[in-house]
């Protein structure tokens, strides 16, 4: 038999069972006072304990007890709480459990976030989210406000303030959220979209910050500027801000500042072009209006159009869930026939327009049928109730590659005529739904079109021309054309800027300014010109200006008019985006 070494057989060995009688034994003594050295004031009652275990078992004793605190020394030691969540703590100090309820899981929380016992709080927190439906509005605040400050419990402080978010009038009429809820927290709610919803207005959110500041108006005036600054006021009443605000605040010179700007604008709401909701998102749009714009996968013909929201925007990047393909197909074949360009009119609709299009099929009278089919479908409506295209009344000329551009109730359609070497621009009637030729003999191609602040539409395009050769005969070449179609009067007024503009050259319009983009692939701005415009004349020009350092102002893809629409009246999922401002989570958003 072979010999082994004493160090081969070295083995540790373990039994659960001595760990449990040994926690369980602990507890005894605790229970009977035994060997303890400690007691532990909570309230009224006196807990007897163990330094040691008290020690093992939280930073916070394990911290005075071994650093020289005074209260190394001392028999009796006082901690804020109660009585109750103490004695869960405790209990979970030497055995590893505690009894949860909905009554008393809020003062152990505290209690195992005060005492840092990890542990403890993960118990907690999981609990929390399991039961985040059953509690009254003063937990969810005291909930918040612990998980708030420990990172550990960030999903749980989410949770709940989610829900505070949620039910935010119902938030203010108690008078535990009136008292302990912070400046931070309220800003916080007020900067959250999802703080209107259905159920709580624009007046509402006002009325309630309003209640907050005045429940304690000597402390917390110095914050009503701030917070009066988050409320969308062009969404409340005009007859009713002056009411709702009071004299406190109206004899702050900032707040009624901000009262004047809106009653003036409100004047105009019905007739701002563009509609107040874009020129001056922060007081007209809803909480929930995004801007977007639609984008399209041309590498697979099966695949739906998506709209896809800017990563500009102080929310996330978005998709319409399961938008259902647009019918522009050839009604014989798979292949697709056409294009579309789209937007969204103020009232969350989705229009698409589709171009002329041409079928590669061999057979004469199945080409003939797809042009016949096109003439009669090529304008349609999403209905987002019941994810369908809805189809209008045609175009009475369908375009090439049509630009679209939404005014009040009218959309402006400016693109090629199919087979001619012009443009032309015609018009929806939304109210109506009927259509109209404006301008059908522009002399040259379009290559986009934006809708600018002061109503007027500036349209890019190009126009061939002709030149000699050496041998003495001709060649074509294409020049810039930029023009401004003033819809009141029905002009198109030549505004031809003195420079090469090439196809990936693009207008923007930002702060009132007008902007000339100049891309490399149709990309990134390689270069941002200030253009100096004077649009008002009768004789408007245009004129190239200096480079702008600045070359944050692109507008994303322009053959795609932004649009803009509450996002709560259409199914949306988030996407992956290169934004690194957005946290994207892949959540599904629904109505």
């Amino acid at each position: 038999m072979a010999a082994f070494k004493q160090d081969q057989c070295v083995q540790r060995v373990g039994n659960q069972a001595h760990l449990s009688r040994l926690s369980s034994g602990l507890n005894q003594l605790r229970q009977q006072a035994a060997f303890c050295d400690v007691n532990i004031i909570v309230g009224h009652q006196r807990f007897p304990a163990h330094k040691a275990v008290l020690s093992c078992a939280s930073d916070y004793f394990q911290g005075m007890f071994s650093s020289g605190f005074q209260e190394s020394t001392m028999s009796e030691i006082t901690v804020p709480g109660t009585e109750e969540s103490f004695a869960q703590i405790l209990d979970f100090a030497y055995t590893g459990y505690f009894t949860l309820s909905l009554r008393t899981v809020t003062g152990i929380l505290q209690m195992a976030c005060y005492m840092v016992i990890t542990e403890a709080m993960d118990l907690c927190a999981e609990y929390l989210r399991e039961v985040k439906g059953s509690f009254t509005i003063e937990d969810y605040c005291e909930i918040w406000s612990i998980s708030n400050n420990h990172s550990s419990l960030a999903d749980v402080a989410q949770i709940y303030r989610s829900y505070l978010v949620g039910h935010f009038s119902e938030c203010v009429q108690s008078k535990v959220f009136l008292e302990n809820s912070s400046a931070s927290l309220m800003l916080e709610i007020l900067s959250d979209e999802d703080i209107e919803t259905y159920n709580t207005t624009e007046e509402q959110i006002l009325q309630g910050t309003v209640m907050w500041l005045k429940y304690d108006w000597e402390q917390r005036k110095v914050h009503a500027v701030d917070l009066l600054k988050k409320i969308r006021f062009g969404l409340v009443p005009v007859d009713r801000l002056h009411k709702i605000l009071g004299d406190d605040l109206l004899g702050m010179q900032q707040c009624k500042d901000i009262v004047e700007e809106v009653v003036k604008l409100s004047v105009t709401m019905d007739t701002a072009s563009p509609p107040l909701i874009k020129s001056h998102p922060e007081l007209f749009a809803t909480r929930n209006t995004i801007t977007a714009r639609l984008d399209e996968d041309y590498d697979d013909a099966s695949t739906a159009p998506t709209v896809l929201l800017k990563c500009k925007t102080k929310t996330a990047c978005y998709k319409i869930a399961k938008l259902a393909d647009i019918p522009n197909r050839y009604p014989y074949s798979d292949e697709k026939i056409s294009l579309f360009r789209a937007f969204v009119s103020n009232e969350n609709q989705l229009y698409a327009a589709i171009e002329v299009g041409y079928f590669d099929g061999e057979d004469g009278e199945e080409s003939e049928s797809h042009q016949n089919w096109v003439e009669a479908n090529n304008f349609f409506r999403y209905r987002s109730e019941t994810n369908e295209w809805i189809l209008l009344p045609p175009m009475p000329e369908v375009m090439s590659l049509p630009k679209m551009v939404q005014m009040k109730e009218y959309i402006y359609l400016i693109g090629n005529v199919k087979y001619v070497p012009k443009s032309m621009i015609q018009r929806f009637n939304i109210r109506s739904k009927s259509w109209e030729i404006l301008v059908d003999d522009i002399l040259f191609h379009t290559s986009y079109a934006i809708l600018l602040s002061t109503g007027q539409i500036l349209v890019k395009g190009k126009q061939e021309r002709a030149g000699p050769n050496p041998d003495g005969s001709h060649y074509g070449y294409w020049v810039a054309v930029v023009a401004l179609y003033k819809p009141a009067t029905n002009e198109l007024l030549d505004v031809s800027v003195d420079t090469t503009l090439d196809e990936d050259s693009f207008f923007v319009e930002h702060d009132n300014n007008c902007y000339l983009e100049t891309r490399s692939d149709g990309n990134e701005p390689e270069q941002v010109n200030r253009v100096i415009c004077d649009f008002d004349s009768d004789r408007p020009t245009m004129v190239i200006g200096d480079v702008v350092e600045d070359k944050t102002l692109d507008t994303g893809n322009q053959f795609y008019p932004e649009f803009t629409f509450d996002k709560r009246k259409v199914g949306l999922i988030q996407v992956p985006c290169e934004c690194k401002s957005h946290v994207m989570k892949n959540e599904a958003m629904t109505e």
